[in-house]
């Protein structure tokens, strides 16, 4: 059976966007990308729906589920503190000190790295510079505007030192984990120089850069440390593959055109891969945040048709990659008392449920009530299917028990919740620190709020105050 989606692309670069005709159902229509953001993609996306009846960006539809959690939501931060700031504090780290709390948090491609805000009462914020100021960057990260990404920075007391780990971007555009040390949270900070755990990339084919078949790993984001009453540590991060599926599942599409009706039912979701297929060329060429811009609306037809796609790939031999790339675990492992890994890995959490589609990510531990609590993100950060989810164990590595429904999800009055941490509060009980956006927006270098919830733990449950 093969598919009567016939989609034709002619794309060509024009200064930072993309100029485009695109043949659908007989007819051609030209399209401008008019720069390289998340949002000129989302716009383009959206044209391209009401044209030939495609999906529309998932960023536009607002909350898909009513919201059961009755707790209160505290906007902290709603605007950027410093005009070196220019997309607000995602990923949000807190850590409360001696002399107060300081907050670092994800910049993106800005030219200055990790904000980093201080708060005596958790009401007024001041900020206080950044980890990495323009030209102060670690050599072997990728830096600058459309090139690098510093993502998902966070502190934590060790000793008489403060260690921060992140992600940032390699040379060979892998994301990896770098680690830096300081006498004080505001820095100067010292960074090792290399990699804490090196990512390497894929090319176009799904290989790994020098050709030889790939063992399953890309990426690694979002690290946390987590110190243990009896001061053992653990690094925390999760293997980044949710970036190397969508574009061979593209390709494999383009070579079988026949798969979009058996992983598909919906109409606009067929012509979605269609559309994913035939761009695939072009969108390779582009950077690597922007090929994710590219196939973001075959991510999320994926998504829709989650347990019914990943059933179909398996029987496909050469599908396998694709298939194990749509697990994103979350693993932990011992550091030394100067910041070594140590001993091996183990996988602490994997996207299983449903509301967390094609990732999990942002692990943050506390332990409470003699328990160890992992709260993490799951689905497309920048759609209002975002959100945050919980799991507990009886000791740091395991075995994590999930809730079965995510502890915070969009609201009406703010959307997508994610990547929290945990700091005691004036009163020492423990508070919730996380991004979300103001509504009918989301997506790459897009503003991110900080807002903060009290929480309450028994033994089995952590709920919203």
């Amino acid at each position: 059976m093969k598919s009567n989606q016939q989609i034709v692309v002619d794309a060509v670069a024009e200064g930072d966007g993309v100029r485009l005709s695109i043949t659908a159902d007989g007819r051609t229509r030209e399209y401008t990308i008019a720069g390289s953001s998340h949002a000129d993609y989302q716009a383009f996306f959206s044209r391209l729906a009401d044209d030939i009846g495609s999906r529309a960006p998932h960023v536009f539809d607002g909350p898909g589920v009513e919201t059961t959690d009755s707790g209160v939501w505290k906007p902290l931060i709603t605007q950027n503190l410093s005009p070196l700031t220019s997309a607000g504090y995602g990923d949000p780290a807190v850590l409360k000190t001696d002399e107060g709390y300081y907050l670092v948090a994800t910049s993106n491609d800005a030219p200055d790295a990790f904000p980093i805000l201080f708060s005596a009462d958790l009401e007024h914020w001041e900020h206080k510079g950044f980890v990495f100021a323009e030209g102060h960057a670690p050599e072997w990260t990728a830096h600058g505007r459309h090139v690098g990404d510093y993502w998902a920075p966070e502190m934590a007391r060790v000793g008489d030192e403060y260690w921060l780990v992140y992600t940032a971007r390699q040379h060979n555009n892998a994301l990896a984990i770098g680690m830096a040390k300081s006498n004080h949270p505001e820095g100067p900070w010292r960074d090792l120089g290399r990699p804490l755990i090196a990512g390497f990339a894929y090319n176009t084919t799904g290989m790994t850069q020098d050709g030889t078949q790939p063992v399953m790993s890309g990426g690694v984001i979002d690290s946390h440390i987590f110190i243990d009453r009896n001061g053992d540590r653990y690094l925390y991060w999760k293997r980044d593959t949710n970036g190397v599926w969508p574009r061979p599942l593209a390709g494999l599409i383009g070579k079988r055109p026949e798969l979009i009706e058996q992983l598909f039912s919906a109409p606009a979701d067929r012509k979605t891969a269609a559309v994913a297929a035939a761009l695939l060329p072009f969108a390779q060429t582009r950077r690597p945040m922007e090929r994710f811009f590219f196939m973001q609306p075959l991510i999320e037809a994926v998504i829709d048709n989650w347990r019914h796609v990943k059933a179909t790939l398996a029987s496909y031999p050469d599908a396998s990659l694709i298939c194990e790339a749509m697990s994103t675990p979350i693993y932990a492992q011992r550091m030394s008392e100067t910041g070594e890994l140590v001993g091996d890995k183990t996988v602490v959490l994997v996207n299983d449920l449903d509301w967390e589609g094609h990732l999990i990510e942002g692990p943050w531990v506390t332990l409470q009530e003699n328990r160890y609590w992992l709260f993490y993100a799951g689905n497309d950060f920048g759609t209002p299917a975002y959100g945050i989810g919980v799991a507990v164990a009886d000791h740091p590595l395991g075995p994590y028990e999930k809730q079965p429904e995510p502890l915070l999800r969009s609201r009406p009055d703010w959307w997508a919740p994610g990547h929290a941490s945990v700091a005691s509060g004036l009163d020492g009980k423990p508070q919730l620190f996380f991004h979300a956006f103001f509504p009918n927006t989301g997506g790459y270098n897009t503003f991110r709020a900080l807002l903060t919830a009290e929480l309450t733990f028994d033994h089995k449950k952590v709920s919203l105050k």
